[in-house]
C-alpha cells in the first residue's frame, strides 16, 4: 500500500488550494451561516502543512487583483 503521508508537491497544492477556497467560501457567507471551527481547522491545517502553497495562493489573488481571504493564523488544529 501507498504511504499517503507523503504527498507530491502537485497534491499538496491541489490540497492547499482546496482548503483556501473553502476559507474563501465560509467567509462569503453571513457569519451566523459560517462554520466557525471548520474555517478556522482550515486555516491551521494550511498553516501546519501547505505554509509555501498558501504564500503562492495568496499571491496568486494579489497578482490576479483579487481579495484573499483572511487565513491569519489563529489557533491549533481543534484548539
Amino acid at each position: 500500500m501507498t504511504d499517503v503521508t507523503v504527498l507530491t508537491e502537485r497534491e499538496s497544492y491541489i490540497l492547499a488550494q482546496a482548503l483556501y477556497e473553502f476559507i474563501r467560501h465560509e467567509q462569503s457567507k453571513a457569519k451566523d451561516l459560517r462554520r466557525w471551527s471548520d474555517e478556522d481547522d482550515a486555516i491551521a491545517i494550511l498553516h501546519a502543512r501547505f505554509d509555501n502553497e498558501l504564500a503562492l495562493l495568496v499571491q496568486s489573488d494579489e497578482a490576479a487583483g483579487c481579495q484573499p481571504p483572511d487565513c491569519e493564523r489563529k489557533a491549533s488544529i481543534g484548539g
